[in-house]
């Protein structure tokens, strides 16, 4: 995108401050770009270097993911190449969600964007990219639909031109649907071998992506950072949005990250509440008082009856055993 942006007569170096991005912290091949900067990127794409129209071929992306190439265009057959899609998909990012429907010779997708005010391009360029590896496996596929919220038009003839069908425009939901009387037919150039070295390859990535992104440890920062910015008790609710604000997600997307790794959000706020007790406790002078506070709870009694449950002592008597 920075080099894009350099062809098209941007300064690179104003782009990545404005951005928030520092080139040597994605120069890094397993680098990852955190999702609201990746979303200022497509923004700055769309309006300012391509319009939303991508060069060359659709499927030319992979290139930039040859791990994600091998398993989807090397699957048994077209409906596990669909599948491995949905499945790897982080190895390209996964700010937004796909989620795919299967009902006979059918499959829908359903491209669900975070975030208000947002183009529809992202969801156009993954049904794009979806049909251009489905026609490797059917020639004679048909896109029998496909819908994008947005009402305007970038990049639309390119991608549409991809799909083979005209987009509709201002829709309920971004959605595409695929039909195929050969979803279950073998691949004729399956690699058996190869596969599996691709199914490999790519799950190795997608685990360390996976404990690298991992979402509880950010809602963890962020609570903390509240925490310490009030001093008087704040109502979990209360916090809960204070931290979808400052993450500039919806409560919905929140309670979904979490529970992506077994988590809820009253889980981590204990947690976090356990953790900064402590260490206030250990490190610093404060009152039990002033760190029943700092935690956010309204009395002292609250806070000792909390402390005493999760540690199996109470707060003086923790700060005690910790300082002998």
């Amino acid at each position: 995108m920075l080099d894009a942006a350099e062809r098209a007569g941007l300064d690179r170096t104003k782009v990545a401050h404005d951005i928030g991005l520092d080139e040597a912290d994605i120069a890094a091949t397993d680098a990852r770009v955190p999702g609201d900067k990746h979303v200022a990127m497509l923004q700055l794409a769309e309006n300012c270097i391509t319009h939303g129209a991508p060069e060359g071929d659709v499927l030319d992306g992979l290139l930039y993911f040859p791990e994600l190439a091998g398993v989807l265009c090397n699957s048994p057959t077209l409906r596990d190449a669909l599948r491995n899609y949905v499945t790897y998909r982080d190895l390209i990012g996964n700010v937004d969600w796909v989620v795919m429907q299967e009902h006979g010779d059918e499959i829908a997708f359903d491209y669900v964007m975070e975030g208000e005010g947002r183009s529809a391009s992202s969801a156009l360029g993954n049904f794009a990219l979806i049909a251009s590896v489905a026609k490797l496996y059917d020639a004679r596929l048909r896109v029998r639909d496909a819908g994008i919220t947005d009402s305007r038009c970038g990049g639309i003839p390119s991608l549409g031109a991809a799909l083979g069908v005209r987009v509709q425009l201002d829709q309920a939901r971004n959605r595409m649907v695929l039909q195929s009387a050969a979803l279950d037919r073998a691949f004729e150039i399956y690699n058996a071998p190869l596969s599996k070295i691709h199914l490999h390859a790519a799950h190795g990535i997608l685990q360390r992506i996976r404990e690298q992104g991992r979402f509880s440890p950010t809602v963890e920062r962020c609570l903390r950072d509240v925490l310490r910015e009030h001093a008087d008790a704040i109502e979990p609710k209360s916090l809960q949005t204070i931290v979808c604000e400052r993450l500039s997600l919806t409560r919905w997307t929140l309670q979904r990250k979490l529970a992506a790794e077994r988590k809820t959000f009253s889980e981590v706020l204990t947690q976090t509440r356990i953790d900064e007790a402590r260490t206030l406790l250990t490190h610093t002078p404060m009152s039990i008082s002033e760190i029943s506070e700092r935690v956010g709870f309204a009395s002292t009694t609250a806070f000792t009856r909390f402390f005493t449950r999760a540690c199996g002592a109470p707060p003086a008597q923790y700060r005690g055993r910790c300082r002998a």
